[in-house]
Formats: structure tokens, sequence, C-alpha cells
């Protein structure tokens, strides 16, 4: 299942691409060429990127995953998850991204 979190870094992607882009993703529908940042598959890592076709595979059918960004490619994938690493790092002082990235959520939520 995927989770969209409701705020979304977005690297070379319109608002109105997006929303075309998540409808696509949740009907399960191959999306070119777009990339996913999500929370970390494996604890040693802060984020994860990889091309958004990569959930239409059976392992992810089953599996969870939290999606916090969208890039137009994998160069900006890239760009878009150091900065997520390095605007988590300014505010908090560590690296945990997911964590921050949760509680800004959170705290976005609870003054509407």
């Amino acid at each position: 299942m995927v989770v969209w979190k409701k705020t979304i870094y977005l690297a070379g992607i319109s608002e109105r691409k997006q929303k075309r882009i998540v409808r696509a993703i949740n009907r399960r529908k191959p999306t070119f060429p777009v990339y996913l940042i999500t929370a970390p598959s494996n604890p040693g890592n802060l984020l994860d990127y990889f091309s958004a076709n990569t959930l239409l595979q059976p392992h992810y059918k089953d599996q969870d995953v939290s999606i916090y960004g969208i890039a137009k490619n994998e160069e900006q994938a890239a760009e878009l998850a150091a900065t997520m690493v390095c605007s988590t790092y300014a505010a908090t002082g560590g690296f945990d991204v997911v964590s921050y990235l949760d509680g800004r959520e959170q705290k976005a939520g609870d003054s509407s």
C-alpha cells in the first residue's frame, strides 16, 4: 500500500502533474520518468529513491511504502533526497530524516 505524506517534496514536477502521478501510482499504472523518495527499506539508509514503476512489482503490492518526495528524474531525486537530509540536519543536528519529516507533518496537521 502506498502512503502519501501530506507534505510532498517536488523536484521538476508541477503540482498539476503531481496529481496525475499520484492518481496513476494509486491505480498501479506505469509512470515515466518519475522517481519517488521514500522511507528507507534498510535501517542503515536515511532515505530511498527509485523509479515509480518499481511499485508495480508484486513485492510492493503488500508492502507499506511512505512517499516523501517526487522527482522528474534520477539526478533530481538524488538532489532532492540530499536536500531533505541537509534540512533535517540543520533543524535537528541529527540524521533521523523520517522521524523529522513525520514530526513536521504532525505539527502541520495540529495547527489546522
